[in-house]
């Protein structure tokens, strides 16, 4: 039984000398070990909650910029529309004032083309009636038909003014 005391002594001795030295400085460490896990998960849960917070300001941001996006292009869009039917208005009115235009240029064409005609219709006649009148009065005899007839045009003609006077 003295073995027996002896190793209860020892191991009474062996708990003591644990719990008064090694216990401490384990609890301890445990404490401060706990202590940074709590912090840890106080910090994760903030983190988490920034990360919400920042994922719902992103998703908000990508949304606004989306909706920004669309109002762009359909201000675009309208821009787009107006610009065209100016541009068609305006090609309109261009096109409306060259035809009138062009309708004006071929009239002055046609008035100058029917005034040559008529110069060098009256300058043909004219020419064709002198050679007519030289061929005729080139016949023999024909002169002096030309000759009595013109005279006899003439008396007749003072012969109507004596008669009315």
């Amino acid at each position: 039984m003295g073995l027996f005391l002896g190793q209860l002594v020892g191991f009474a001795v062996i708990v003591y000398v644990i719990v008064k030295y090694v216990a401490p400085p384990v609890r301890e460490a445990m404490a401060k070990r706990q202590a940074e896990v709590n912090t840890q998960i106080s910090e994760s849960e903030q983190a988490a909650a920034k990360l919400a917070k920042a994922e719902k300001a992103h998703a908000e941001a990508v949304a606004e910029a989306r909706n920004e996006a669309a109002r762009i292009r359909e201000d675009a869009r309208a821009d787009a529309q107006r610009i065209a039917a100016q541009l068609r208005e305006q090609a309109d009115a261009e096109v409306e004032r060259i035809k009138q235009h062009g309708a004006e240029q071929i009239a002055l064409q046609r008035q100058q083309l029917i005034r040559h005609l008529k110069h060098d219709l009256g300058s043909a006649a004219v020419a064709e009636a002198g050679e007519k009148v030289r061929g005729h009065l080139a016949q023999p005899g024909a002169r002096e038909q030309s000759v009595d007839r013109l005279l006899d045009e003439l008396e007749a003609m003072v012969g109507n003014k004596k008669g009315v006077s």
